[in-house]
């Protein structure tokens, strides 16, 4: 199956070289470090949602993680 998906898709390192003759290497780093941030904050943004409005949107859920309560056992001396 693998050789028959390479015959229609172009092998990355191919991939790389078309890229880099074509763009540059600075256009191209400075592409992947924008698209870096952009998903970055992307994640900032949806924090603060409950699991349940992550999976709707379809980013990966995250449990849901309570403050430990403060006992009176922690305030010893």
């Amino acid at each position: 199956m693998h050789n028959s998906q390479s015959i229609v898709e172009m092998p990355l390192n191919e991939r790389m070289d078309d890229l880099l003759e074509h763009f540059g290497s600075w256009k191209l780093l400075v592409a992947l470090v924008r698209a870096s941030r952009r998903r970055r904050q992307i994640r900032q943004l949806a924090e603060h949602l409950s699991p349940q409005l992550r999976r709707d949107i379809g980013l990966p859920e995250t449990e849901v993680i309570f403050p430990r309560r403060l006992s009176l056992w922690d305030i010893r001396p």
